[in-house]
Formats: structure tokens, sequence, C-alpha cells
């Protein structure tokens, strides 16, 4: 099986609840291509000359798709703004910034590709369950995105006290999704750390080395060198760091694993692919509260849970916080522990970009924070190598399967 093999394979629809008509808020729709929600409002702000509290926005949106989705700017013109990978376009007035509580729910429309008839046919028929189609709610790889190739995550460092290996993790860590000129800066750094003359003459003028300058100065305040690191970036960590966190619980929640289930690395860990059987439901709680010092009146088994799953960060829920600075914080709050989709159908179709296999598209809707691929990979898990064996002489027969 073959997930984004183009752009258009992969759509996403941010639905939001209704929002006053009238304020200081403008309220843009964005529409962006193969760019980061991060990078594409970094864009917005560049070229209107924002500041970054200016902008909200709900979500964060998949790179590798065509994605739809709101933000609001105090002050904002009532005007669209347009380049090669997104477009933005106005709304209207509203009387608010925009929050991930305004999010109602995602729709998406995924592609399925390289399928034999036969697998084609049993993806259509799990989507078409009648009982309920329940997938544990794990946060998935596209969450850890800036885990580095040393699989050690920069906020746990931070909650630890251990300043100068968060701001190597977050500056110098190398990551799959490097582009070749961030490699060579990332390996300047790690090839003249504590130098700090050397690297600021062979960086490239950037956030990364007004960092490297600052320590050229202060060659020991690694504390307030992770201040002067862009906010979003430690706010990403953060949320990486509490999202693997919250996995490792869930995972412990679920024991003993279905026999339907497929293990696959997720982070820096391994976690159970497949759908929910009734008993394996049964034995879930409805939700887990998200881990950090900030939780408060946890059961006594709620509090052993997370720390069995902070263990392997040499941490506890008591330390896992951010001392400074304290411009980010670990999200309050309790997520779903599974998932079911709404409106779901799938199609089975000529798959025009492999010949002799067939396609599926799959659409459907999620709640927010839920992802569309642990959805996939459930209704997939045990097919995969199969589906790729040998191609088939014809489509799968059937209509919408719902």
């Amino acid at each position: 099986m073959k997930l984004r093999c183009q752009l258009e394979d992969f759509v996403v629809d941010e639905q939001i609840e209704r929002l006053p008509k009238s304020g200081s808020f403008g309220l843009y729709q964005l529409h962006k291509t193969d760019i980061g929600t991060l990078e594409a409002l970094y864009h917005v702000r560049r070229v209107w000359n924002l500041s970054a509290s200016q902008v909200s926005h709900a979500g964060l949106k998949d790179r590798h798709a065509q994605t739809s989705q709101w933000i609001t700017i105090r002050n904002g013109p009532p005007a669209g703004l347009q380049s090669d990978r997104l477009k933005l376009v106005y709304r209207g007035r509203t009387s608010r910034p925009l929050d991930a509580g305004a999010i109602r729910s995602n729709h998406f429309e995924i592609v399925l590709r390289q399928l034999t008839s036969i697998a084609a046919k049993t993806i259509c028929e799990r989507a078409g369950q009648h009982d309920g189609l329940t997938v544990p709610n794990f946060f998935d790889q596209q969450r850890f995105g800036s885990l580095g190739y040393s699989s050690e995550f920069a906020a746990a460092a931070w909650c630890r006290r251990n300043y100068e290996q968060a701001v190597w993790l977050l500056l110098a860590d190398p990551n799959s999704h490097d582009r070749s000129e961030e490699k060579q800066q990332k390996q300047i750094l790690r090839d003249n750390w504590g130098s700090w003359s050397d690297c600021r003459q062979l960086l490239n003028r950037s956030h990364r080395r007004s960092i490297v300058t600052y320590l050229d100065d202060h060659p020991t305040r690694f504390r307030k060198a992770l201040a002067l690191i862009r906010p979003e970036l430690r706010g990403l960590c953060l949320a990486a760091f509490q999202s693997a966190v919250w996995n490792r619980m869930l995972v412990h929640c679920l024991g003993l694993l279905s026999p339907d289930s497929t293990p696959e690395r997720v982070g820096d860990m391994t976690i159970p692919v497949g759908l929910l059987n009734p008993e394996l439901l049964s034995r879930l709680p409805e939700s887990l509260p998200l881990p950090s010092a900030r939780c408060r009146n946890l059961t006594p088994v709620l509090k052993a849970l997370a720390n069995e799953s902070l263990a392997p960060y040499e941490l506890t829920l008591e330390k896992m916080k951010v001392v400074f600075p304290r411009d980010r914080f670990f999200a309050r709050g309790q997520r779903s522990c599974w998932i079911r989709p709404g409106n779901m159908c799938a199609t089975p179709q000529t798959d025009e970009r492999y010949a002799g296999f067939t396609a599926v598209r799959l659409a459907f809707e999620l709640p927010p924070g839920c992802y569309a691929t642990m959805l996939v990979k459930a209704l997939t898990s045990d097919i995969q190598m199969a589906s790729a064996r040998e191609p088939c002489s014809e489509p799968v027969n059937g209509s919408d399967t719902s």
C-alpha cells in the first residue's frame, strides 16, 4: 500500500465553530500545499510585517498535503495573500482570537494506492463496520517531527534543567526532515560546539547564529540561550514530549495487545496499531490526562501510571514542568483514549498512478487533535505487505461503503 503518492491524495479541511461576525480580529482561511502551518504563518507575518502575538491559529496541519484551516489576525487587513504554496482568503471579522477550542472537526479525503482487489475490498469492508470502527487515539509520527536522530526530547532535558543539552538538541541534533542547508548548519555546530567564535564565523546569518553570538559573549549561560530560542519552537518541543509520555500511558493501559495489533515505531517508542476489539475497548478508560506537574487531583492509579511512563526520561510527574523561561507551558486537559470516525465512506477506484492496481478513497471526519494516519494504519496494518505483491486486473466492484 502507498499513501501520499501526490499532495492531492491527502486533503484536510478544518471545520470551526460559528464565530461572532464583528470585532477587531480579521478572520482568514489559509489554504496551503506542501508547507507546514508554522512556516506558512511565518511567511504571512513577514509579508504583512506582523508580530507573532497578532496571529492566532487553532491547529497544526500536515506539511505533505493539501490543507485548509482558519486563522485570526488582530487588526488584520481586509485583504488576501497568495504565494507559491499558500493562499490566504479574508472571510470577515470576529471579536476574539482563534484557539484549539474553536475546532469542531477535521474533514479528510485520503487516497490509498497500489492495492490488490482483495486488499481494497478488505479495507472497504472494515471502513463500513456498522458496530463502530474504533481506533486507539495515539499521537502519530507527525507530532514528533522535532525529534532528531538522537531520539532524545529537548523538553525532557529542559525539565531536568540540563539547559546545555536542551539547546544542543534544539539547534544541532540532525533530523530526517532537515534540508541540505539545515544539515550543513547543524553539522557546523556539532563540529565546533563550545568554540562559539568559530561557530559564529562559519554559520549563515540566522536565528541560530544570533543564539551562538550570545553564547560567544556568555559561554556558560545556556539557561538564557534556551530562552532566546523562538517560543514557537520551544512550544513544539514541549508538545512532542508530552505526547510521547501520553502515548506511553495509553500503551500501559492497553496491556496485553489484541492479536490483530501490529507494532510500529512512533517517536521514541513502539506502539500497537490496529482496530480495537470490544473486549479490549471495555478495559480502556475513556480518557487520560495530558501529563505534567500542572495535573491536579489525580487518583493514585493515574499518578502511578504517569510516573511509570516518565521513568525512561529520568523524571517524575512533579518534575515535569518548565521553570524558566515561563512563556511556554505543558498543556492541560484530557485526551480520549480511542476515537470513532464520523461520516466514514470508502470508495474503490482504478489506480491511475499504478497500472493494474486498485485505489481506495477514504472520506471521514475526526475530532480535533486526532490523527487520520492512525486510522489508516489501523485499517491496513495486517495487509500492507500483501497488498503490493501482485497487481489486479480490474478494480473492486461496488459502491460507497459507509
